[in-house]
């Protein structure tokens, strides 16, 4: 019974919104969607498939383990998934198991990528809703995925899905998640100090702030503070305090005020859409990024904002996938140092996110 992982990408949802721009100058800019590239990106993967003849008995335990158990494995093929505690790093926590045999009869083609993509969304993205008490963010830092059976172990008749909730890199690849889900606060939000890499004109992975990035993340903000009202505020009424709090954490964050801007880089954030803040939801990032000349998204940036910053003119190539999807990966160290100012500030784990285009009412992801 070889199993694959299959993410639902459609219960992520990474679709674009209008990502704030400072208006130093009086202009608001929006930046280009990535919706369409994320789900071209992870539609391309095929899945984890276990070697041989398929699990030992161990790792056929932890496949069919209850709802609430945590997985993790260190092959790229989940070839040695165990189960352990969800206090402790781990890739998968399951939200319960699926038999497909009516759905799919002994005589049935393996479905598509597409296929299995409709399966996970109808089969799996309700039990992880239910497993959240109705508190699921699609936006988030969480995504759905599935076990899935391996093509050989389809032939042999293994109809079984097993659903969980993960934490997806862009590339497909995984984060270890720290914490069980119900006590996992899902904004997608990132230690400041981060930098997202740059795919495209779009935002990528997390990257040592050396290297190509799209962004810098300055800071975190709590809505709740700011906006206590258990009511939705519209992006707009974010807006109107995001401009302010990301400014101060964005100089305090330089260490000098107005130096963001010395340097030709433009504070962004991002706003939350209704379905998140539903769920909980209510940190956002600050961050800093410089758009193209043409502003068809995101210019590439060298260097982080306290020491010496080039700013591409012509778009970054895409990026390159260099894991297996599902593998493990870790995001790069963040620096230590921070400004004492931002310790005040809502800390929050490091987690992918699709970028400042996407309100993250977490995705994303995609470390």
């Amino acid at each position: 019974m070889a199993n694959q992982i299959e993410p639902d990408r459609a219960a992520r949802a990474d679709e674009p919104t209008t990502s704030r721009r400072q208006p130093r100058g009086a202009l608001w800019v929006g930046v280009g969607a990535v919706a369409g590239s994320v789900l071209a990106l992870m539609f391309t993967a095929q899945g984890i498939s276990l070697p041989g003849s398929g699990p030992t008995g161990a790792e056929r335990a932890a496949f069919n383990a209850p709802a609430g158990s945590c997985l993790d494995w260190t092959r790229a093929d989940a070839g040695d998934a165990r189960t352990i505690d969800c206090a402790s790093g781990h890739l998968f926590e399951i939200v319960g198991n699926v038999d497909l045999t009516t759905n799919f009869g002994p005589a049935a083609a393996f479905p598509t990528d597409q296929a299995w993509h409709g399966v996970v969304q109808q089969h799996c993205t309700p039990l992880a809703i239910e497993y959240l008490g109705g508190m699921f963010d699609p936006f988030g830092r969480l995504t759905v995925g599935a076990l899935k059976p391996s093509q050989s172990g389809w032939r042999a008749g293994d109809r079984s899905l097993h659903c969980g909730l993960q934490v997806n890199a862009r590339s497909g690849a995984l984060f270890h998640a720290v914490n069980g889900a119900k006590s996992t606060d899902q904004a997608n939000v990132h230690v400041p100090g981060t930098c997202l890499g740059i795919d495209g004109v779009d935002v990528g992975d997390p990257v040592d702030c050396a290297q190509p990035h799209a962004v810098e993340v300055v800071g975190n903000v709590d809505l709740a503070a700011l906006l206590p009202s258990p009511e939705y505020p519209p992006e707009p009424k974010q807006d109107e305090v995001l401009v302010g709090a990301c400014t101060k954490l964005a100089d305090q964050y330089a260490g000098k005020p107005g130096l963001a801007a010395e340097k030709k880089l433009t504070v962004y954030w991002d706003s939350l859409k209704l379905e998140s803040w539903s769920a909980g939801t209510r940190k956002v990032d600050c961050k800093l990024g410089a758009l193209l000349p043409d502003k068809s998204g995101f210019a590439p940036i060298t260097g982080g904002v306290r020491g010496d910053v080039q700013i591409g003119l012509t778009p970054a190539p895409p990026a390159a996938i260099t894991v297996t999807p599902g593998a493990p990966v870790e995001p790069p160290p963040v620096p230590a140092a921070q400004p004492p100012e931002l310790a005040a500030q809502p800390a929050a784990p490091a987690s992918p996110a699709p970028g400042p285009e996407s309100s993250e009412p977490e995705t994303s992801a995609g470390p």
